[in-house]
């Protein structure tokens, strides 16, 4: 080893002497700006579902046999669902319509998207005619 390097004992007095002197770890407040930032957009984004979570309304409850006409006109043409379920969260909130592609049925009901759905649970669907 040439004389511009510190031995391995001396080093490690420096390092040791440097993390005990003087470095100071800025601790929580180093990451206070990505803590505010993520708990801001979550926090907007809780108050955007409250608000709509409270303008939402029962849509009309349909027959069951309109209920499968407007699923298989939208699986057949491919175009976009729009439905409401007929349950609600456990802060009893009416659960907003949600819009999808019909992509494949199963015994009970059918996929919108890759959610489950079950006939039973529908409560009003309607088709949006040449929406993909």
């Amino acid at each position: 080893m040439t004389s511009d390097f510190l031995e391995e004992d001396e080093w490690i007095q420096t390092v040791d002497c440097y993390f005990r002197n003087d470095y100071r770890e800025r601790g929580k407040i180093k990451w206070n700006g990505f803590f505010l930032s993520d708990h801001t957009a979550k926090m907007q984004q809780d108050s955007q579902l409250h608000e709509n979570q409270e303008r939402a309304s029962w849509l009309e409850k349909q027959p069951l046999t309109l209920i499968r006409e407007q699923v298989l006109l939208a699986s057949q043409y491919g175009w976009r669902l729009r439905l409401q379920e007929n349950t609600v969260d456990a802060n009893r909130q009416i659960p907003l319509p949600i819009v999808g592609v019909v992509t494949d049925f199963f015994d009970g009901g059918f996929y919108l998207g890759e959610s489950k759905v079950e006939w039973a649970n529908i409560r009003f669907a309607e088709v949006q005619r040449g929406q993909h």
